[in-house]
């Protein structure tokens, strides 16, 4: 991995929003914090928010972030979001899970603002399952340029090495995938990706041009052929029902 001389190099800061859990808050565990200690021995900014609910997720990326922003004029922002996940989406301290479709709705305007350039580093169980934000053919404004996450289920210790691989290639100039990659080696998890959004939205719409609707159709009605015919009447039944 060659980096770009440091004239060269993007000036970033990360942006970190936590939810952790009960639990997590219990034993003092805050993912945060060590990806901060670690960028920071870099001479990263690192800036950590924790949201405990949906009002506070929301100030952290309305106010937090323009906040941050104001005050390292010339730097663009990388989004790392740490919260407790699966392939549906991100859960937040008190409970409230937030589904793909709900986060999307909250980072379109966040990438809108900083003119389609949004980054989103995924640190949850499944955070790779993101790039579902992105599947949406039908619509024009994309919730991130690039999110990096995870495939699997990493542990504390592979994600903050992860990540805070991520960045530190990221610093010295190393192209994004390049620093992907190096994630991978350095955490031992091979599940680290990296997915651009244009790319996520075309190869779903490939994928739907593949499906033969009248197939679909006709797969539909042998379901219902099989049923039995008890079952086809109540069926047909409820249908009619308006």
């Amino acid at each position: 991995m060659v980096p770009l001389p440091p004239e060269q190099r993007v000036k970033f800061f990360v942006f970190v929003i936590e939810s952790p859990s009960a639990v997590d808050l219990y034993h003092r565990r805050s993912e945060g914090e060590i990806v901060r200690q670690a960028v920071e021995l870099n001479g990263i900014s690192c800036i950590v928010k924790t949201a405990i609910s949906l009002q506070a997720f929301n100030a952290c990326l309305k106010i937090g972030l323009s906040e941050a922003m104001s005050l390292r004029p010339g730097f663009i922002p990388l989004l790392h979001i740490s919260a407790h996940g699966n392939t549906d989406g991100i859960q937040l301290s008190d409970g409230y899970v937030m589904p793909w479709a709900e986060l999307k709705e909250h980072l379109r305007p966040v990438n809108q603002a900083l003119g389609g350039s949004l980054v989103v580093c995924m640190s949850s169980c499944e955070g790779y399952s993101g790039i579902r934000m992105a599947m949406h053919p039908e619509e024009n404004d994309l919730p991130y340029l690039a999110l990096i996450g995870c495939g699997a289920q990493p542990t504390w210790g592979e994600t903050a090495v992860g990540y805070s691989t991520l960045y530190h290639h990221l610093w010295r100039g190393v192209h994004i995938a390049q620093a992907v990659e190096a994630m991978r080696v350095a955490s031992g998890n091979d599940h680290f990706f990296l997915e651009h959004a244009e790319k996520s939205r075309q190869s779903y719409m490939e994928y739907l041009s593949k499906i033969n609707p009248a197939q679909a159709q006709e797969n539909l009605e042998h379901i219902v052929a099989s049923e039995s015919p008890d079952h086809q009447a109540d069926l047909k039944r409820l249908s009619e029902v308006h």
